[in-house]
């Protein structure tokens, strides 16, 4: 079971609290996934930020 949480418009915490686990990072560690697209775009926000080429 993979959750895109992003896509949902469900925030990590939620998921968390209806899987039943007590520690965060279990449930962000499992399924927090990025996306390709949110990947470069993030990339690319680092990369203006940090000014790299």
């Amino acid at each position: 079971m993979y959750i895109y949480v992003d896509v949902l418009g469900v925030s990590m915490k939620e998921v968390q609290e209806w899987l039943g686990h007590s520690d965060y990072a279990t449930t962000a560690n499992i399924y927090s996934h990025l996306e390709y697209n949110s990947k470069v775009s993030s990339a690319q926000a680092m990369s203006g930020v940090l000014k790299l080429k």
